[in-house]
């Protein structure tokens, strides 16, 4: 009966939507909050997956403790924690979202 109710035009525009929410990373760098762009996105189906990529030769043997995804207010929408020592070669953190909706009947 679900399947009936939510048309695949909703999920494509809920996708659509939780994209659109993040703007830009914060990285816990050795206890500092370094802002770093979304590097790249992926939207397959009904997931959303979301890169940053750390190239920054100046991270050389600094710790990675944690990145999140925010929102264009400075709003904290994802958090990932992280245990890493980053070496000389860039370092990509992913997030991924899986979109999936359910509808109670008889409420």
């Amino acid at each position: 009966m679900a399947a009936e109710v939510i048309q695949p035009l909703l999920l494509d525009n809920v996708v659509n939507s939780v994209d659109s929410y993040f703007d830009h990373a914060l990285v816990n760098v050795g206890g500092e909050l370094v802002p770093y762009p979304i590097h790249n996105t992926v939207i397959s189906g009904r997931s959303v997956r979301k890169y940053v990529f750390l190239a920054d030769t100046d991270l050389v043997g600094k710790q990675i403790l944690g990145a999140s995804l925010m929102d264009d207010q400075g709003r904290t929408l994802a958090n990932q924690a992280q245990n890493v020592i980053k070496n000389d070669r860039g370092y990509l953190i992913g997030f991924e979202f899986n979109i999936k909706l359910e509808v109670k009947t008889g409420v």
